[in-house]
């Protein structure tokens, strides 16, 4: 028994000094290469973290100041660019908006062949707003080459119901939208005489018997026809006749 202590005491002590000694080693190891492992680690986490900082330093570019604001270039803009308006496009519709309305003039101006000769009239609609809206005076004039083909006056007061209440900011961002909108294409219409027949299921002779024989003549083949929106209560239509060298009211409501 005294023989297996021994043993096992010099085996323990062994045992003690075996770990002693690998506890010398592995110290010895870290003192040696702690230095070299904390600039490891160092280089680690720079290289790890450097792209974001990286990105957050230098944000990607867009593809340049020239279409920089185009929606279908920006990303944040182009979730839906076939239903989103072209942004270009509305800041200059906006600034166009804002030089008209910054004018002290109304005004709208087309050019089209009315009279079928190859060269267009100038249709031409102006006012300057009154400090009483209403009182404002608009004037329709059309012209070819200089010289005055046909012209009306009326004033802006038709526009409006006499029921509404309405500011004269409100009244004069409408007139404006009105004047700006006379020379629409919808208010053009190329008519022949089976139109021209049946536009008096809805309308009223005006200038021009439509069962005359002038009226026949006249609408003989097609003519181009302008609708003029003088007044809630008031419209007419305007046709070119040649034969008269002159514009005729051929209907109004």
């Amino acid at each position: 028994m005294e023989e297996l202590r021994t043993e096992n005491g010099e085996w323990m002590m062994d045992s003690r000094a075996r770990r002693m000694k690998n506890g010398d080693f592995f110290r010895s190891i870290f003192n040696i290469h702690c230095p070299l492992l904390l600039v490891a680690l160092f280089l680690t986490l720079h290289i790890l973290s450097f792209p974001v900082t990286a990105i957050a330093q230098h944000p990607e570019k867009g593809p340049g100041a020239g279409i920089a604001v185009d929606s279908l270039h920006v990303v944040e803009r182009s979730t839906d660019s076939l239903l989103k308006t072209d942004s270009v496009r509305f800041a200059i519709m906006a600034q166009e908006q804002r030089e008209l309305a910054s004018r002290k003039q109304v005004a709208s101006q087309r050019e089209i062949d009315l009279t079928n000769d190859g060269k267009p009239e100038v249709l031409r609609l102006t006012g300057y707003p009154a400090k009483d809206i209403d009182q404002t005076k608009l004037t329709f004039t059309i012209k070819s080459g200089g010289k005055l083909l046909w012209e009306d006056h009326w004033t802006a007061g038709g526009y409006f119901d006499t029921i509404d209440h309405l500011t004269d900011s409100v009244k004069l961002r409408r007139m404006r939208q009105i004047v700006t909108i006379a020379f629409a294409n919808e208010n053009f219409l190329v008519i022949d005489s089976a139109d021209f027949a049946d536009l008096f299921k809805h309308v009223s002779q005006a200038d021009l018997d439509p069962n005359s024989e002038e009226a026949h003549e006249l609408f003989r083949e097609p003519r181009v026809m302008f609708s003029v929106f003088h007044s809630r209560d008031y419209w007419y239509g305007l046709v070119w006749d040649p034969k008269l060298k002159k514009f005729l009211r051929v209907w109004r409501n």
